[in-house]
């Protein structure tokens, strides 16, 4: 029987298993990804796989407490429309979407939500959904990009002045939650575009700047996929899961004052 198995995923139950598992799982997990391009060496839907694949580890880590929704395999991604096979939402359509999953499984008794994000691009997005629909429907929700719960990790082992797409992070990554999505053959250092403005204000720490991803790199990649290493996938993916999973069980004994 399902529910004799360590982890819930709504996608994969039975209503009945549902209503069971609603007895103990306090929180609805809601992983958001994206289709978008990811340099020559890992497949376009890379964010919705590591979303999917991690909180499937985090539902086993938090098992009984949560229940993981269906993913959401579209993403705010415009910055990469230059690259075929690219599918972007507006950031409106996005809050919606979240918007009716948050309204249907409130209407099952779920009252605290993490959205778990793999996308920097949806983030400001997501954001602004969590503002308004905590408010709008009375519900707790939280939201983390999952590899910032990897500083650690990250700061130790990278080291490469630009990265964060398609890079060796997120090879690694892939290596360790989804091996079959990374082309090894066709691993790759990005290909900048050195005089780019976009890419001489990356970093910045106090201005944004809209940009198209192929105003700084042709390649469609930052950093270096060549360094992805598995055991650096594993060491992020670990760290993420102890740090999130450790959140929720604080956000489980939370009560709204």
């Amino acid at each position: 029987m399902w529910l004799s198995l360590n982890r819930y995923i709504l996608k994969d139950m039975t209503w009945p298993e549902v209503k069971e598992a609603l007895k103990t799982a306090k929180v609805a997990i809601i992983p958001i990804g994206a289709q978008e391009q990811h340099g020559p060496h890992l497949a376009e839907g890379c964010d919705s796989f590591r979303a999917e694949r991690f909180t499937h580890l985090l539902a086993e880590k938090c098992f009984p407490k949560v229940i993981v929704a269906p993913t959401i395999n579209y993403g705010v991604s415009p910055h990469h429309m230059d690259f075929p096979g690219t599918i972007t939402l507006k950031p409106e359509t996005l809050i919606k979407i979240l918007e009716d999953i948050v309204h249907s499984l409130r209407t099952h008794g779920i009252h605290k939500f993490l959205f778990v994000n793999a996308h920097g691009g949806n983030t400001d997005t997501i954001a602004v959904a969590a503002e308004n629909l905590s408010r709008e429907y009375e519900v707790e929700i939280a939201h983390t990009k999952f590899v910032d719960a990897a500083k650690e990790t990250i700061q130790k082992q990278i080291t490469s002045t630009y990265f964060g797409h398609a890079c060796e992070r997120e090879v690694s990554e892939s290596l360790y939650l989804a091996p079959e999505i990374v082309r090894e053959d066709k691993l790759t250092e990005a290909d900048f575009n050195d005089d780019s403005f976009y890419l001489k204000h990356f970093h910045s720490n106090f201005v944004r700047v809209v940009h198209q991803y192929k105003d700084i790199t042709n390649s469609g990649n930052l950093g270096n996929g060549k360094l992805g290493d598995y055991k650096l996938g594993e060491a992020i993916i670990q760290e993420a899961l102890k740090n999130i999973a450790a959140f929720i069980e604080d956000f489980i004994k939370s009560t709204p004052e």
